[in-house]
């Protein structure tokens, strides 16, 4: 729900919630990438390689939101999501992508994923494929002329 602390001076959610709520439901969908030592502490993960929010609608005080991920595609060590952000009424407000690199915190580099997680996205990709718009996906950014 969009609370009073996500509100900007425009009276509608600031642009950096949308981007927030993104992530963390991008995190919800991809945790398992996640590699942790066996006393819980993160070797590596995802970090985040590009972002994009294309906004459709305000999202105001007191609107439910509900946002969708599908995984779009992937490499060995990349993987691009595609994302919607939807009020209760199923009004689309905003559409987002990202790119994610998977991230070894002990050697500060990319990484390949390992072979069961590359699987398990391979599954995702391939579920997810029929599910979602492209058009939300890889969209140039610019002022069309």
């Amino acid at each position: 729900m969009v609370t009073d602390d996500l509100i900007d001076g425009y009276g509608h959610m600031n642009m950096v919630h949308y981007l927030g709520a993104f992530s963390r439901a991008a995190d919800l969908q991809l945790g398992h990438v996640i590699q942790l030592t066996p006393d819980g502490s993160v070797i590596s993960g995802l970090v985040t390689a590009e972002a994009r929010v294309a906004y459709k609608q305000e999202a105001m005080r007191g609107d439910d939101l509900v946002l969708t991920t599908w995984i779009a595609d992937l490499d060995e060590k990349r993987v691009h999501v595609a994302q919607t952000m939807v009020r209760g009424d199923g009004t689309l407000l905003a559409t987002a992508e990202q790119l994610f690199l998977n991230f070894n915190l002990l050697s500060r580099r990319v990484e390949a994923f390992l072979p069961d997680v590359m699987s398990e996205l391979g599954r995702r990709v391939e579920a997810d494929s029929s599910k979602f718009d492209p058009g939300i996906v890889s969209r140039r950014m610019g002022i069309p002329r």
